[in-house]
């Protein structure tokens, strides 16, 4: 029955993507500027038109790709943006019908991209980077690379909460009774790997978000929602991706953020190459691009992201790397849980 349930939400799913493409999430074509031209690489030239499929925030991935095109004048990059499981489920239909529009991929989880290699839709690429990056958030085939590591830990609301949280079981204290909110784990890729992560971590399991679901927690699609629910003061506390919380801090929210003693679900917003690009040199340009230092600086001063890059600074309030209780499975063994899991999350939740 869970099989069933989980391949007709997948459909359902594809259908609503498919249809909701026409206005916001629709590619966007961000001005070329007239910077100098840089050298092509020995792969070829970076030049003609790329397209991005990605559920990075709207800032950041239209700046990035300004400044690609500025830096190779004879490129475009654009993008289309959504939810990871939007974004999956366009990718999917388009693949049934040979017609995949998308040169590179960037999502929020490795068991999404393990999902899409399994699918032959990516390809290999030994990035010139690799050295000046945090290699656990790399495929060890490099198929895929992590950009910006991300951890799921506990917002709040700082004109609401005296006593700041330490743990994940705080969220299910009577304080914390249908004032808690969380994003959606079937629509939101970073709350899949979340709840992956924390139903396989000691002292939680499933009974955690059993326990999330009787103490009346919230429900909402993406990390975005939770940011305005807890900063509105709808809610005292959320579930939610630091550089989000940091950002949303940094602006001046009322906000908070809290790395959760037992650990945190670790992601890193994967960037791979298709295997269907007829644009190789631009698109491995432009991954080369997304790990670079000027890209990394603007991810972390803009949306408050962490640096894939060593011996960079952190944005304030964050965590490096090597100082957080990371909790990471192998994403092969996600990725064979995870529609599983998922349906087993929306058994419990009603969806």
């Amino acid at each position: 029955m869970k099989k069933l349930f989980s391949i007709l939400f997948a459909l359902l799913l594809t259908a609503g993507t498919l249809a909701g493409c026409g206005s916001e999430d629709t590619p966007e074509t961000p001005s070329e500027g007239s910077g100098e031209e840089t050298a092509a690489p020995a792969g070829g030239e970076i030049s003609g038109d790329i397209m991005i499929y990605t559920s990075a925030e709207d800032a950041f991935i239209s700046e990035v790709c300004a400044m690609f095109n500025e830096k190779y004048p004879e490129a475009n990059a654009q993008y289309y943006r959504s939810g990871t499981e939007e974004v999956v489920s366009k990718i999917m239909a388009e693949k049934m019908t040979n017609s995949l529009q998308a040169d590179l991929i960037m999502v929020s989880d490795a068991p999404t991209f393990e999902s899409l290699k399994a699918n032959d839709l990516l390809q290999p690429y030994d990035s010139s980077e690799l050295d000046n990056i945090y290699t656990e958030f790399v495929d060890p085939e490099h198929y895929y690379y992590g950009t910006f590591p991300a951890a799921m830990g506990i917002v709040y609301n700082t004109n609401l909460v005296k006593e700041a949280p330490t743990s994940w079981l705080d969220l299910l204290s009577e304080d914390a009774k249908a004032n808690t909110v969380m994003p959606n784990p079937l629509y939101s890729g970073t709350a899949a790997n979340a709840l992956m992560e924390l139903t396989r971590a000691d002292g939680l399991g499933w009974d955690y978000y059993q326990g999330l679901y009787d103490n009346e927690v919230m429900v909402v699609n993406g990390n975005g929602g939770v940011i305005n629910s807890v900063a509105a003061g709808e809610n005292a506390y959320g579930i939610v991706c630091d550089s989000n919380a940091l950002a949303a801090a940094a602006s001046g929210s009322p906000l908070a953020f809290v790395y959760p003693e037992e650990g945190v679900p670790a992601t890193a917003d994967p960037i791979g190459i298709t295997s269907t690009t007829d644009n190789l040199a631009t698109a491995q340009a432009f991954l080369d691009f997304m790990l670079s230092e000027d890209v990394q600086a603007l991810g972390r001063d803009l949306i408050g992201k962490a640096p894939i890059r060593k011996g960079m600074d952190n944005p304030e309030g964050s965590l490096p790397v090597e100082d957080r209780v990371n909790l990471i499975t192998d994403a092969k063994v996600l990725f064979e849980a995870r529609e599983q899991d998922k349906a087993q999350f929306s058994e419990m939740f009603g969806f």
